[in-house]
């Protein structure tokens, strides 16, 4: 158990680390000490970030070791960060000081020339802009920004989209049971934005603006997901079952893979690893069990093998007969 619960918390303390430390030292930056002495403080902030991030970059993969480009990307965050986040009068020594400032430019400009040239060998061979993108920022930003983009984008547009459906498989809807709730989410979301946004104003105008854009991007995310659940239904192919829940889960699972269909699941079941529950703010009524585990990988996340797949449908009696017929 405390194995365990240490190879979870790990990855979230190579993360907190570096940046305590950063913080720390960023609030250093204001102290009485820094303003008397801003050419050391500023050196030592400058230290601190460039060699927190490089050492965590170190850390997160002590197997694999690091490549020159991704320590020299880690180097020019710390510059980058240095020179944004130091007070005022430590920002100002550390710019006057010429030859720090050319080292870090160079090296900056080291990574992203470097970089460009990946990201451009990338785009000819791929034509993926988030595989060029992922060349010069970490991938999981970069994945997370193009989810966020595309949510976005069917949030204000795709009005009148029919639900993807290719030719040669069957679409089984779930957005009946999944969407009423959501629209009541949808509806707290809206009371709460402008509640949020009265009573913040009063306090502070620019904190009130900023909660009032995360709870628009909250809203269009509602919006965008009770879509996508329409959008993107479950398909039975000629293959096997592309088992979907919006953007949120997308697994194929083929027919040979499946060893039978289980009546029921229990609650306790679906929390398991080894359990892929689509059923979104429901119970599953679809349990596949597998014959071999498939890999499920996560939009964000680690991948893990599956041994059972349940989700739920609103007309689940027509797609078990379907599926029954084909396997």
């Amino acid at each position: 158990m405390t194995s365990r619960l240490a190879a979870r918390t790990a990855p979230i303390l190579l993360l907190l680390a570096p940046l305590l430390a950063i913080l720390v030292a960023r609030l250093a930056t204001h102290s009485d000490i820094a303003a008397r002495h801003p050419r050391t403080a500023a050196i030592l902030f400058l230290w601190i970030a460039a060699d927190a991030l490089a050492l965590a970059l170190i850390a997160k993969a002590p197997r694999n070791r690091p490549g020159l480009r991704a320590l020299l990307g880690a180097i020019a965050a710390g510059c980058i960060v240095a020179t944004l986040a130091a007070a005022a009068p430590v920002r100002a020594a550390l710019l006057d000081m010429q030859g720090v400032v050319i080292a870090m430019a160079l090296t900056v400009a080291a990574y992203l020339g470097w970089s460009f040239v990946l990201a451009t060998r990338a785009f000819l061979a791929t034509r993926s802009v988030e595989a060029a993108a992922s060349e010069v920022l970490p991938a999981k930003l970069v994945q997370f920004a193009a989810h966020e983009s595309a949510m976005m984008r069917m949030a204000l547009f795709s009005w009148r989209a029919r639900p993807h459906v290719p030719e040669g498989a069957r679409g089984f809807a779930y957005h009946r049971v999944i969407n009423p709730m959501i629209g009541v989410f949808l509806v707290l979301q809206v009371i709460e934005i402008v509640v949020v946004d009265l009573l913040v104003s009063h306090w502070s105008e620019r904190a009130a603006w900023v909660l009032l854009a995360l709870g628009i991007w909250g809203f269009l995310f509602l919006v965008a997901l009770m879509k996508a659940f329409r959008l993107y239904p479950v398909l039975l192919r000629e293959d096997g079952v592309q088992v979907r829940a919006g953007t949120v889960i997308d697994l194929f699972v083929p027919f040979d893979a499946i060893a039978e269909i289980e009546p029921t699941i229990s609650h306790a079941e679906t929390q398991q690893k080894a359990v892929l529950n689509a059923a979104i703010l429901s119970h599953p009524n679809v349990v596949l069990r597998l014959s071999r585990p498939l890999e499920y990988r996560p939009l964000f996340g680690k991948s893990r093998q599956v041994h059972r797949v349940a989700f739920r449908l609103d007309e689940s009696a027509p797609f078990l007969e379907a599926l029954s017929q084909r396997i």
